[in-house]
């Protein structure tokens, strides 16, 4: 007999497994097709690809071990038929190579089985079945584990404990792993992941493989993604409700009634995810309709819970259709990049409840990754929350809203303008104004408290808006200062202003003094000590933006990344610079931009 693979049953394995067992074997007929196919997957890095390879190698050997003549036919798809390939071009061309030859197709692909009887064909469709190669992922975690990560030529690796406090810990009871073990645990992966409930390929695509299997999500890369072969696998160890959290009656009562533009904020690790899967579980016990949006899906929800990733890859698409099954509440985990921001907004201005999760190191830093991204009108139509996880805890809640006022520290009146207020949950005090200065977006921390003092009996209270107006009265308008407790500060002006806020024989000082209830020394600003900022980055088209606060404008800054001196430019009256991403400097930026370095400008 002649006996014709196609590409899913050299995937898996089970061809050759069948035909050991096979005594009448003629030859094995191989489509063109099908070797085009694997050399695709395989050109592509895709694991399967790979996988494949080394099976047609074993498939030789097994021939040339027998006897058996093992012929390559039939033609390699021309590029109208691989454009076809999603509604069956090139399984029909495998099909007719099979009728040809009189042969037994065999298959894993049920489509493909169904369709050759249809036609005639002797059929043998070979389901895929369990198999085990002795070490598998799983076998690397225990109860504290989090997470795995397996590199070529080095002990396996495990972070060990809860979100927000782990170790990272070497396993050295494992030997030093080998890539021929890493390929082996990666093919054992791919296998059960298409056979097995509750798992799937999630992406495969050039070096890189994601896959979901069960409640572990696993990433497998290879050159030339990467320099070494590496497996991490991401496992829940621990699954909380809203109760777990502690959550107070006030803040309860605005997620269950008030809320539903919420932004879950957290560094990496801090358990972010987790208390979204517990949100998306309270709104469902709640009798809400609840979706989520995940790249991978690996949020650990229970099945009343439809979980979706990106139609045909895009996450847009997948928003116009969850608009038409009228869900109560998505969670979108996470947000990345501008298109899931835009999304976002999208789904949330057209009356849906949203939960987005977005990794930040400080709480604010969750609007600053809108900002420059959407509308800043809109910022608080589709975010009212601010939910900060550190350490697996809630450990700060902002609410937005948006009024009319002239900013703290300016003083004319016409300056009045939008500004929206991040106020602290519980307290109700604003700790953030934001707002547009010109082509900039300011995001100005609020001072918590006012600075008081006692002079002569009396209890005077200074802050930056009574400096700026006390100061205007001299004529001096640009100014620095730095407050050192209880009752001194020190002001920086130019050198021509100095003479000015002193005046003859110290007698404008003196009434400065008086007037704030504060000892001042004045200092020209040559004479100030240098200032550092964090900066706030945002890409464009073949572009890197820093965005520098206002006392930078017109003035020279040193870019370092971690401390590091990169390089110095002039800052410009918008407040920010532009570089190109093609540029040495952008480039390391990008890289430091990517991996989450701390960038900063210092005066």
């Amino acid at each position: 007999m002649h006996y014709v693979p196609d590409t899913s049953t050299i995937i898996n394995g089970q061809f050759l497994k069948y035909i050991d067992e096979k005594e009448d074997i003629e030859s094995i007929v191989l489509s063109r097709v099908v070797i085009a196919e694997i050399e695709n997957m395989a050109n592509q890095g895709k694991t399967t690809g790979i996988t494949a390879l080394e099976e047609l190698q074993r498939m030789r050997d097994f021939s040339a071990k027998r006897g058996i003549s093992m012929i390559v036919d039939g033609s390699r798809p021309t590029y109208n038929q691989i454009r076809g390939a999603s509604i069956g071009e090139l399984d029909a061309q495998i099909r007719e190579l099979a009728g040809e030859y009189d042969a037994i197709l065999v298959t894993s692909d049920r489509v493909m089985a169904e369709i050759g009887k249809a036609e005639g064909l002797a059929v043998v469709f070979m389901k895929e079945e369990p198999k085990s190669i002795g070490k598998m992922v799983e076998d690397y975690f225990d109860e504290n584990t989090m997470s795995i990560h397996l590199r070529e030529n080095n002990l396996p690796l495990a972070k060990k404990g809860l979100p927000g406090n782990f170790q990272l810990i070497a396993l050295d009871e494992e030997p030093i792993l080998t890539r021929e073990t890493l390929d082996e645990l990666a093919k054992d992966v791919i296998e059960r992941a298409s056979r097995e409930k509750d798992s799937f390929i999630e992406s495969d695509r050039h070096g890189t493989t994601v896959i979901q299997l069960k409640s572990t999500r696993i990433v497998i890369i290879r050159p030339p993604f990467s320099d070494a072969m590496e497996i991490t696998a991401v496992r829940p160890i621990v699954k909380l409700t809203l109760r777990d959290y502690k959550v107070d009656a006030k803040l309860l009562d605005r997620i269950e009634t008030q809320a539903e533009g919420i932004i879950i904020a957290g560094p990496p690790g801090a358990g972010k995810s987790t208390f979204a899967t517990a949100m998306a579980e309270f709104y469902a016990d709640k009798d809400k309709i609840v979706k989520t949006f995940e790249n991978p899906r690996d949020l650990q929800v229970d099945n009343r819970i439809t979980q979706m990733s990106g139609f045909e890859g895009d996450i847009s698409a997948s928003a116009d259709l969850v608009l038409l099954m009228r869900p109560d509440y998505v969670i979108y985990d996470e947000l990345r990049k501008t298109r899931d921001f835009e999304t976002y907004s999208d789904l949330r201005l057209a009356g849906i409840g949203l939960l987005g999760v977005v990794h930040a190191t400080q709480a604010i830093d969750g609007i600053q990754r809108f900002i420059k991204r959407v509308d800043l009108g809109v910022i608080p139509s589709i975010v009212d929350t601010i939910i900060f996880i550190s350490e697996g805890q809630i450990s700060k809640v902002y609410t937005l809203e948006i009024t009319v006022s002239l900013p703290s520290g300016l003083t004319e009146r016409d300056l009045s303008r939008p500004v929206i207020k991040v106020n602290d949950f519980y307290s109700g005090k604003a700790e953030y104004e934001i707002y547009t200065f010109g082509e900039q977006i300011v995001v100005s921390p609020l001072q918590k408290t006012s600075l008081k003092y006692s002079k002569k009996g009396k209890s005077i209270t200074a802050n930056s808006a009574q400096i700026q107006k006390v100061l205007k009265q001299y004529s001096i308008y640009d100014f620095t200062y730095e407050f050192e407790p209880p009752n001194s500060l020190t002001l920086f002006v130019s050198n021509k202003d100095k003479p000015r806020i002193i005046g003859k024989e110290g007698r404008n000082i003196d009434e400065i003094e008086e007037k704030l209830g504060l000892s001042i020394t004045v200092k020209s600003f040559g004479e100030q000590e240098e200032m550092e900022f964090v900066l706030d980055m945002y890409p464009s088209k073949g572009k890197l933006n820093l965005v520098f606060p206002s006392i930078c404008i017109g003035k020279d800054v040193i870019i370092a990344i971690n401390g590091s001196p990169l390089t110095q430019l002039t800052v410009g009256k918008t407040g920010e610079i532009s570089v190109a991403k093609n540029t040495e400097i952008g480039k390391l930026l990008m890289e430091a931009h990517h991996k989450g370095d701390t960038i900063t400008a210092m005066l």
